[in-house]
């Protein structure tokens, strides 16, 4: 079953086998796709991925300024595009299509500037701490961002005119489709949930509402490149919160996305609030928890991706049954990338398999060039152009995995906050 081809919009896959978008293909300081960027691609292309998704990018300026990792691979201007097709080239020349993940804002995540608030649906910060954090990373104290203002319908306006430009640009350079980034606590992912959507305009309230943001993008971008062109969207299913939305408003939501145009849902679980169901240790939960399942029901016929399922026999249970069409890898194509290859030929037993210790998402918090700790040589596939890390870098990567040190700096910062509070 992970052999057979499937389709989205008239793009022929190969395989069920998707590399997830990733921030970490190491573009050049101004934004443009580097050596490494491409050996990576190329790398899990030639380890038998069907479709390859390109992530760590931004279609605005603004989404550069405020990006909470830098630097970002760049779809802002058409300055980017010769470089951009360059990536794509190298990606095409092994029969593999590529799509671009596109990130206009990163809503309540982005990092504010002097007279450049972060700007999402309404104005609910994110928190992030213990006991909702996945295997390996720890917060201190947890942390609160800086509360983001509520969005404009100018300002919307002016996004989706960036974002349209942006996915023109991402044609010109040759990609096979774009993905609308709509999940977490980005900018279009706070107004599918009522959690983070209180507005009382025309943006806010019902599930048709709520969905308005990217019905008006999609239908805009429709426009732009023609009906033969794959548009997808990548969301959230699951706050995974006691006041959050559960997948049967998410999916109701997804109806009205889904009839605007688009041609692939990627489904994603949990948030920055619920990072623990977000990256799971155990493979399926996304199957377990019934959501994928929810997600056919509404949309039969809809192309759907899930993530963190790399048992190969669920995953090829899951298509069996019509429940998904397409396996997003990420982690696991970090510690092997010849992993499809190797469950294609039946080699089970010679994979590398991910720890899912996240050493590292680690690295991406602290801006360190992404390594992986079961595959030396993820992060370096370009040779010695590849950046690497310092040994301080790397010491506080380590300390920061260590559940004795972080379990000492928690009490600390705990303390220091009780003080502060009395």
């Amino acid at each position: 079953m992970l052999s057979t081809p499937w389709k989205i919009n008239g793009l022929t896959i190969k395989n069920r086998f998707v590399l997830s978008p990733m921030a970490v293909l190491q573009p050049t300081e101004d934004g443009r796709p580097s050596d490494q960027s491409i050996a990576f691609l190329v790398r899990r292309a030639q380890g038998g991925a069907g479709l390859l998704m390109v992530g760590g990018g931004a279609a605005t300026s603004r989404g550069v300024s405020e990006a909470p990792f830098q630097p970002l691979m760049r779809s802002d201007d058409d300055r980017y595009i010769p470089d951009l097709k360059r990536l794509v080239d190298a990606v095409h020349e092994h029969e593999v299509p590529v799509i671009h993940q596109i990130f206009p804002s990163f809503g309540a995540m982005g990092i504010p500037g002097e007279g450049r608030p972060t700007r999402a649906a309404s104005p609910k910060p994110v928190h992030m701490g213990a006991p909702r954090l996945p295997n390996g990373f720890f917060i201190p104290g947890g942390r609160t961002n800086p509360t983001p203002e509520e969005i404009t319908k100018e300002e919307i306006l002016e996004v989706q005119g960036a974002t349209v430009d942006a996915v023109r640009r991402c044609k010109e350079a040759g990609f096979d489709g774009i993905e609308l980034g709509a999940h977490m606590r980005y900018l279009y992912s706070s107004f599918l949930s009522p959690r983070t959507n209180w507005r009382t305009d025309e943006y806010g309230g019902s599930a048709e509402n709520r969905a308005r943001i990217l019905v008006e993008t999609i239908r805009a971008i429709r426009e732009e490149v023609g009906d033969n062109y794959p548009i997808g969207v990548r969301m959230s299913v699951n706050d995974h919160l006691p006041d959050g939305q559960g997948p049967e408003g998410y999916a109701e939501v997804a109806k009205h996305i889904a009839a605007a145009g688009v041609d692939c849902i990627a489904l994603t679980d949990g948030n920055y609030e619920s990072m623990d169901a977000n990256l799971p240790r155990e493979s399926g939960a996304i199957l377990a928890h019934g959501e994928a399942q929810i997600f056919r029901d509404a949309l039969p016929g809809m192309p759907l991706l899930i993530s963190s399922t790399y048992d190969p026999e669920q995953a090829a249970t899951a298509v069996e049954e019509g429940i998904i069409d397409g396996l997003m890898l990420a982690r696991q194509l970090l510690a092997d990338p010849d992993f499809p290859n190797k469950i294609l030929a039946g080699r089970e037993s010679d994979i590398t398999w991910c720890d899912h210790n996240n050493s590292c998402l680690r690295r991406l918090i602290f801006n360190v060039p992404v390594t992986c700790s079961k595959n030396r040589e993820t992060g370096r596939e370009s040779g010695a152009g590849a950046r690497k890390a310092t040994l301080p870098q790397n010491l506080v990567v380590g300390a920061t995995g260590s559940p004795v040190l972080m379990g000492i700096a928690d009490k600390l910062a705990s303390a220091k906050s009780k003080k502060v509070k009395a």
